[in-house]
């Protein structure tokens, strides 16, 4: 209609000045503008099989309605331009989907509520809404669908409804996709069947980690979540084998055996061997580290050294080479495994350590003596606690262990420890005062507590 008054009030020319006339041809080419614009919405509307509802009021705004079945989409010019297009989508979505908001600016302030895992996704997009929804609903290809549509383009999904800007010319090729986008967010979405299944399926390690993670927070126990799991035992990476198998127990044992002994990832395998404990035999866990020494894979090491040294009598050889052939810090874990094993055979190889080690590999040693030591091992370490004026650490650990030790012996009081005056070497009770510890003044290598050294500490 008001195409229509327009132009017979421009072929009439009633009295038009320049500025008017012009003004008119520029009102009339306004209009024929938005008579296009709208003319391509209704193309484009149309050719997805959408039916275009009637607009009750008519505008300078042009606007398009169009619905099927239960969805609805609007399409609308952008406030303050000329050549940029708003459409709006709305349809029924899973329960809570309302809650869900997915935002594409990258300039957003706000700190990301929700990873899901996929680096370059998570740059892109702000997400908030139900953890479990939100990781259901995005999976490979609804990402890729949302990373694509955000391109020179401004996408919103909140409060059920999905939102683009986008400049005039894309609105025919950009609807469709924009439609099979939003029937992906059915109704009738399985929640927990799509975590398990992007558990499973998708591209991204760290996307399937957390989907399975999320499944078994939210559904433990669940004939859904064991079978994501048992999957999972099987994933290329093996940290989600690690997860997986740690959540079966016992039935995982072998995945995590397996883990233990291909050791990919240094910390996995040594998690893997740090669960197994017990369960590891030990002619595996000897394996495992001998080739851990091997591959210099550090961590599991010093977890095979660990469970070594609950294995008892059988492994004091076996700790007792690793402490004399290695110079790292592995040499200090082998001597605190064999304070562990509480074996009698331990204590040589502890003094020897003690002796001649390197400065971590001597605390460790004076800490393991003083749970294994035995009357042999007081007056070595004695002599380290003299020499080590300037190494406190060995020093509070060498007073310690003598401690350790006295306490031990047969029939003696807390702080009550001596060595006879009659032979070098020989322990005693004191039978006067506590705490006395003595060396007969006629032998070498005598042995005494100054009050100094009594301020420090010292019980002896």
């Amino acid at each position: 209609m008001w195409e229509v008054i327009l132009l017979v009030v421009l072929l009439s020319g009633a009295g038009l000045g320049s500025i008017g006339y012009g003004l008119l041809l520029s009102s009339l080419s306004s209009v024929q503008r938005k008579r296009q614009r709208r003319q391509a919405w209704r193309e484009a509307v149309m050719s997805c099989g959408l039916q275009i509802v009637p607009v009750e009021v008519y505008s300078w705004t042009p606007q398009l309605k169009a619905r099927a079945e239960a969805l609805e989409v609007r399409i609308e010019p952008c406030e303050g331009s000329d050549d940029s297009t708003r459409i709006v989508i709305e349809a029924p979505g899973p329960q809570y989907f309302n809650l869900v908001k997915i935002l594409s600016d990258v300039h957003l302030p706000w700190t990301r509520e929700i990873e899901v895992g996929h680096r370059s996704f998570d740059r892109e997009f702000f997400i908030q809404g139900p953890t479990e929804l939100v990781f259901a609903l995005l999976d490979a290809e609804t990402r890729h669908e949302l990373s694509l549509l955000s391109v020179n383009k401004r996408l919103e999904i909140s409060d059920g409804t999905l939102r683009v800007e986008l400049a005039d010319e894309f609105v025919p090729s950009v609807l469709p996709r924009l439609l099979d986008l939003r029937h992906r967010f059915t109704p009738s979405l399985n929640v927990w069947r799509r975590l398990a299944e992007n558990a499973r399926e998708d591209p991204q390690d760290e996307v399937r980690l957390r989907n399975l993670l999320v499944l078994v927070r939210e559904q433990p126990g669940e004939s859904v979540t064991l079978e994501a799991l048992r999957a999972a035992c099987s994933d290329p990476n093996p940290e989600i084998q690690f997860r997986a198998a740690k959540e079966l127990g016992a039935e995982g044992r072998d995945t995590l055996l397996e883990i233990a002994e291909r050791m990919v990832y240094d910390d996995v395998s040594a998690e893997a061997v740090l669960i197994l404990d017990r369960d590891l035999p030990l002619e595996r866990a000897r394996s495992i580290l001998e080739q851990a020494l091997r591959l210099r894979r550090l961590q599991t090491a010093r977890a095979g050294l660990e469970v070594i040294g609950r294995g008892g009598a059988a492994a004091v050889d076996m700790l007792a080479e690793v402490m004399e052939q290695e110079a790292s810090e592995l040499a200090a874990a082998a001597a605190q495994a064999l304070g562990e094993i509480g074996n009698p055979a331990a204590e040589l190889p502890l003094i020897l350590a003690l002796q001649r080690g390197r400065m971590d590999l001597r605390v460790a040693a004076a800490n393991a003596l003083g749970r294994v030591g035995s009357v042999a091992a007081v007056l070595p370490l004695k002599e380290v606690y003299e020499r080590s004026w300037l190494d406190r650490e060995l020093r509070r650990a060498t007073r310690q262990a003598i401690a350790e030790i006295q306490s031990r012996l047969s029939g003696a009081a807390p702080g009550q420890l001596s060595l006879a005056g009659t032979e070098a070497g020989q322990l005693s009770l004191a039978k006067d005062e506590e705490g006395q510890l003595s060396l007969a003044d006629n032998q070498d290598g005598q042995l005494s507590i100054t009050p100094e050294e009594a301020e420090e500490g010292a019980t002896c």
